[in-house]
């Protein structure tokens, strides 16, 4: 919760990291794993451009995760020294040893996950277009399991990346996320939530667009 406010409280210091960068259309549109969610009382949909096919994009994203190739976000406070390795580090290089990626998957937030707590499940894929993760979780981050009886108050989200060819030789790469939060009266107190997972998935965009660019 803590770097959600850090986060929250940067983005409104720097309004441009609230921006979705998603035309209207884009935002209206279908994607893949709105199903996931069917009728969320919270969603965003972000879009960024890159100088890039598909086809050189879709490996960063088939890396993601941490403890694989990160999670991109570049922004002042976690932005790794050049040149940085390790497990919290985000790739500055394609990774072959994590570019299988496949349905089942698990992707972890950060340190400290596992499994159980802040996982992300990859339940849609189809290279090099779209990818989809879901996960149904406590505010704690606690993974609450489909066989499970559901808690007091839990969420249930879908995290779609979605690659459509822009132009001759680019890329619009759209990132929508669908929310049910349960009780629906949480959507209220999780507006810091919200605000700085704008902020954060921003960044990421911005760290895919810097190194697909790059390379």
């Amino acid at each position: 919760m803590g770097e959600y406010i850090v986060e929250s409280l940067y983005g409104y210091l720097h309004p441009e990291w609230r921006v979705s960068g998603a035309s209207k259309d884009e935002e209206s549109a279908p994607l893949a794993g709105d199903d996931l969610v069917p009728e969320p009382n919270w969603q965003a949909t972000r879009a960024t451009s890159i100088d890039r096919p598909p086809a050189d994009i879709w490996p960063w994203l088939a890396q993601a995760g941490y403890g694989r190739g990160g999670w991109y976000g570049d922004l002042p406070w976690w932005k790794d020294p050049e040149g940085a390795t390790g497990r919290s580090s985000s790739a500055a290089r394609i990774l072959p040893e994590y570019q299988l990626i496949r349905q089942g998957d698990i992707l972890l937030d950060g340190p400290n996950c596992d499994a159980q707590t802040g996982a992300w499940r990859v339940v849609h894929l189809d290279p090099p277009r779209e990818l989809v993760l879901f996960s149904r979780r406590t505010l704690s981050g606690r993974e609450v399991l489909p066989d499970a009886s559901a808690p007091r108050t839990y969420f249930a989200c879908s995290w779609a990346f979605v690659l459509r060819p822009d132009g001759e030789a680019g890329t619009r790469l759209i990132v929508r996320t669908r929310i049910d939060f349960h009780p629906a009266w949480m959507v209220r107190p999780a507006a810091v939530i919200r605000s700085g997972d704008t902020v954060m998935q921003r960044a990421m965009l911005a760290g895919i667009k810097r190194r697909a660019e790059q390379t």
